[in-house]
């Protein structure tokens, strides 16, 4: 089994960033409504490699493979592709697409919050042998509706799975349970199942009432409380890791919805400039 990505260089184990293509969606800031032309997928990558980004992390169709594909080998980019499976032929697919593409590893949403335990189970372990059998790790993300939505039903799906590997996105942990990172609401103590096997992070901060909230300079409350969940995270990686492990950080901050608008649609916080604070 594989359990944690590495690069193969043998080098001491480190941090990388990234950032994710559905967040560079409607870029630059309310290009749409003045006028400016959104940056094409070369600009967009041209950015991440100016910024340090050294992966770009995508959800692809057959539509759009080769053009994202080339657009990663011209600026040097390394891949991570996402998807949600409902059965072990959506992850064939999927990793059949991240070989084809050198993808470092994949990362699943699995089925839905309604879906029984016994098939997720299934389709996890299922799925993590298609992709390890392909020299591929394979993570399971924190998820709204997705069976991983909340911290109970995933605490369930680690009990048949405890070896599994976590891709977290803990903003949808904190608006779901309406967390505001009080100390006596423990939710660092709530994730103590969760966060040490989490193997890969998207970054997006949540105040427990919106699932995306501006991080500021980064000195907020929210963004601090963020800052102790993902520093815990990476304290029990760490503890394991061996030489050429890396842990991958990826800005997520998606457009509207996700991102608050004013009614006219227009967004206030410009996702590009808070990615970097990220």
């Amino acid at each position: 089994m594989i359990e944690r990505f590495n690069d193969g260089s043998g080098a001491a184990p480190r941090l990388r960033v990234g950032q994710t293509l559905w967040g560079m969606s409607g870029l630059p800031l309310n290009c749409g409504f003045d006028g400016a032309t959104e940056w094409s997928l070369d600009e967009k990558f041209a950015r991440c490699v100016e910024a340090g980004f050294e992966a770009v992390e995508c959800w692809l169709s057959d539509e759009n493979e080769r053009e994202v594909g080339d657009a990663l080998k011209r600026h040097n980019l390394k891949l991570i592709l996402g998807h949600r499976p409902f059965s072990s032929d959506d992850v064939r697919e999927t990793v059949a697409r991240a070989q084809r593409l050198g993808a470092d590893f994949v990362f699943a949403q699995p089925a839905d919050a309604y879906t029984l335990l016994a098939d997720v189970t299934r389709l996890v372990v299922e799925g993590r042998k298609i992709a390890n059998d392909a020299g591929l790790p394979f993570f399971v993300e924190t998820h709204r509706n997705n069976f991983t939505e909340t911290i109970r039903q995933t605490q369930e799906l680690i009990q048949s799975v405890p070896d599994i590997g976590i891709t977290g996105d803990f903003s949808h942990f904190v608006v779901g349970g309406e967390f505001y990172g009080w100390k006596e609401e423990n939710a660092v103590g709530r994730m103590s199942q969760i966060l040490p096997l989490v193997q890969h992070l998207h970054g997006r901060i949540s105040n427990g009432e919106a699932v995306q909230v501006d991080v500021g300079q980064g000195d907020t409350q929210p963004a601090q409380f963020f800052v102790e969940i993902w520093a815990t995270a990476m304290r029990h990686w760490l503890r394991k890791a061996q030489n050429g492990d890396v842990f991958h950080f990826s800005s997520e901050l998606g457009p509207p919805q996700y991102a608050i608008a004013l009614p006219d649609g227009r967004e206030f916080s410009d996702r590009w400039t808070q990615s970097l604070v990220l």
